[in-house]
């Protein structure tokens, strides 16, 4: 099943910066001059924080020294007036970003925040927010394979 969904301001750059290349695989060098020259969207350094950022979010893969995009590029249409604001540099929780997972798929904010909720009486008190807001998008057949990884370091850390 595709997923459908609304796509992030930094899914939009990513996609942009691959499709002005027209590459499925760039090098970081060929990302960040995407970004930075040809668009001018943002500073040298600020374009780096962009990869990073992607990266961590799941956006990007690293394959090797190759950027691959964890979505298909193709088909996104960019808006052209579009340019991405300076809060896609901001880092955001775990939780932020799968409650935003959630929101992007159509779920009212507060109605995932209840969502949530009684995910977690659900299962006991058992799992965290994070758990209970992927638990929730897999139910609903989002991708939450970038925020696994993640998740289960929080998890790990908590109980220690």
């Amino acid at each position: 099943m595709e997923e459908t969904r609304a796509l992030s301001d930094l899914e939009l750059a990513v996609a942009r910066a691959f499709q002005l290349r027209g590459k499925s695989r760039l090098n970081r060098t060929e990302f960040t001059f995407a970004l930075a020259y040809e668009l001018k969207w943002f500073t040298p350094e600020e374009s780096k924080e962009v990869l990073e950022a992607a990266l961590k979010q799941g956006v990007l893969k690293e394959t090797g020294d190759r950027l691959v995009p964890a979505f298909n590029v193709k088909g996104v249409v960019v808006p052209p007036d579009f340019k991405p604001g300076k809060d896609i540099l901001e880092e955001k929780s775990l939780f932020d970003r799968t409650l935003d997972l959630l929101v992007s798929a159509g779920i009212d904010r507060v109605a995932a925040l209840e969502l949530i909720g009684q995910k977690q009486k659900e299962y006991g008190g058992l799992v965290t927010p994070e758990a209970a807001a992927l638990i929730i998008a897999r139910e609903k057949k989002l991708n939450v394979e970038p925020y696994i990884d993640e998740a289960y370091k929080e998890i790990i850390q908590e109980k220690k």
